[in-house]
């Protein structure tokens, strides 16, 4: 097991998830919760974080999520032009 603190505390963003859904848990009549905006929101925070920790060194952060730097970079840039059309 990996012995080092993980960036993300999983209890808690489990937790965060749970309560988001729990008002519909038991209600089957509006049981359609819009839950579209976790994974872009997990994906934004990741990816900015990640070229902040690496100071910017794509490769670097690429290899932190086992994916090439090509990949990383066509991410990182649709996370950020997404971000400046809703300032």
């Amino acid at each position: 097991m990996n012995d080092q603190l993980s960036p993300i505390d999983k209890d808690h963003f489990k937790k965060l998830i749970r309560q988001e859904l729990e008002p519909i848990w038991f209600d089957t009549k509006s049981a359609n919760p819009d839950m579209s905006w976790v994974t872009p929101a997990v994906l934004e925070i990741l990816f900015t974080e990640l070229i902040t920790h690496t100071r910017g060194n794509q490769s670097k952060a690429a290899r932190i999520l086992s994916i090439n730097r090509g990949n990383f970079s066509k991410k990182l840039n649709q996370i950020t032009n997404s971000e400046s059309r809703l300032v």
